[in-house]
């Protein structure tokens, strides 16, 4: 529903990597999380610098619930660096994912293994020249914090996502007088080719991060820097219900939904929208204006979208959640085929619809499974059922995608993030093999591009595009 990854990355953005001098013990920089204003959980971190290099490290620990489902997520990250901020190690852990990473340098090479679940994933790849570590990034941006540069542009290590992320920082030009008054610096980090920020961070006069923001659908997420002695003050509060808290209210919606032929929406952002285009198989672009864009969605499929033979065989490849590769996946795939004898979009149907029955248990405590730990334990919400339908199709010769936007609830009168699946057959098509009780209309907002699964920060930017968005009817047509 909501990108529960996001909080990890949160907390490498948050750092404010103070280093103790030589010798010294580990020092902890602590910080507590809310989201929505609700306290759901602590982080802390630390940086030790000797003669043998810099040890970074970082733990992250949350609570609350979805839709009533109480939810836990830990996290750890360790990165080992020469004294000159190469990398040696780094390595991280996420209970969300039941996944583990691990990455050394190997002259220019990197060797990074991937465990999700009982998959393991190992491959070379090469170190991007400049590039730095997550510790000497944070470094880099507290030095330049202290100077005059409008903005600074840095190549990142991603342990989690296993290659490199380009990140721009932009001294917040609305924030003079707040900087003017309390000696803070605010700043605006941008992913690659973005023109909305991803977050906002503010530094004290020290160059030390002590808050930073993310905005995600309906709810602000924060970290904010705390003191050690606080910590005994912090109380969690588990209830908080994230799926709620981060619904997008759409007033005047029609019903019965059931009955909705298509829909014309007015989306309105606090800042830029989308750069591209947000048009979809059943979703057209009809206006676009500075802060606003409008989209007719439709029950049938309104835009053909086509792809070339090579694009499309990017789409038939396995990656670390999508384990289409998989002789036991592989076998279920044929199994289906055969049973069926359906090709095409109907045998894309057919998978979905076996999808939807084989996951047995519809719940909302998983946070991130892959396709063959779904297959195994028939359970899963609309992630891990798009997941595994992705899986499916791409090992019956069907190129998939799974796709995140936001599906209209009439329980809720509102929007809630979902994830379903588009398939090619000729086209791109929208498959959903969760059966729940949302209107098939749904609002489109990312598709990745390749042949990768949405990773953690293809998460975090989908939903981050379309924060503090909101909905309005403009047009519907009834059947």
């Amino acid at each position: 529903m909501i990108p529960l990854a996001a909080l990890p990355i949160l907390l490498m953005v948050a750092s404010s990597l103070s280093p103790a001098t030589s010798g010294d013990p580990e020092t902890d920089t602590w910080y507590v999380v809310r989201i929505g204003g609700a306290t759901v959980g602590t982080a802390s971190e630390s940086l030790v610098s000797g003669t043998g290099g810099v040890v970074f490290s970082a733990h992250l620990s949350v609570r609350f619930t979805r839709l009533g489902t109480p939810l836990s997520m830990m996290v750890l990250t360790e990165e080992v660096s020469d004294p000159s901020g190469r990398l040696l190690r780094s390595r991280m852990e996420s209970s969300l994912s039941n996944s583990s990473s691990t990455a050394s340098l190997d002259g220019d090479s990197v060797r990074y293994e991937s465990r999700v679940g009982r998959t393991l994933d190992r491959r070379a790849f090469a170190w991007e020249p400049g590039a730095a570590t997550e510790a000497g990034a944070a470094l880099a941006l507290r030095a330049w914090v202290g100077g005059s540069a409008a903005d600074t542009t840095m190549t990142i290590f991603d342990i989690g996502e296993g290659g490199f992320r380009v990140q721009r920082f932009v001294r917040n030009p609305d924030a003079t007088a707040e900087m003017a008054n309390t000696g803070r610096v605010v700043v605006d980090e941008y992913d690659a080719g973005a023109q909305s920020p991803s977050s906002t961070i503010w530094f004290d006069e020290s160059g030390d991060a002590v808050r930073t923001v993310v905005r995600q659908l309906g709810v602000e997420i924060a970290i904010e820097k705390i003191n050690a002695d606080e910590l005994d003050t912090i109380e969690i509060e588990p209830d908080f219900d994230i799926i709620r808290q981060s619904m997008v209210d759409c007033a005047g919606f029609p019903r019965p939904v059931s009955r909705v032929k298509d829909v014309t929406l007015r989306l309105e952002f606090s800042g830029l929208p989308p750069v591209a285009t947000m048009a979809g198989p059943n979703q057209e672009e009809t206006l676009r204006e500075d802060h606003a864009v409008e989209l007719r969605l439709s029950r049938g499929t309104t835009v053909r979208m086509t792809e070339d033979e090579g694009s499309q065989a990017r789409f038939l490849q396995p990656d670390r959640f999508v384990q289409s590769n998989n002789p036991t996946l592989r076998a279920v795939a044929d199994s289906i085929r055969t049973v069926t004898g359906d090709r095409d979009w109907n045998l894309a149907r057919d998978i979905a619809a076996w999808v939807n029955g084989h996951i047995e248990h519809k719940g909302m405590e998983h946070g991130y499974a892959s396709a063959l730990d779904v297959y195994r334990t028939r359970a899963g919400d609309c992630t891990e059922h798009s997941l595994l339908t992705v899986a499916l199709l791409r090992a019956s010769g069907i190129p998939a995608r799974p796709v995140v936007g936001l599906a209209y609830s009439e329980g809720d009168g509102a929007f809630v993030g979902h994830m379903w699946v588009e398939a090619y057959v000729g086209q791109w098509r929208t498959l959903d093999a969760l059966d729940l009780d949302l209107d098939p209309i749904r609002l489109r907002v990312h598709a990745p591009e390749s042949s990768e699964s949405l990773g953690e920060r293809d998460l975090l930017s989908a939903y981050g595009a379309v924060a503090g968005v909101s909905v309005s009817v403009i047009d519907y047509h009834l059947n």
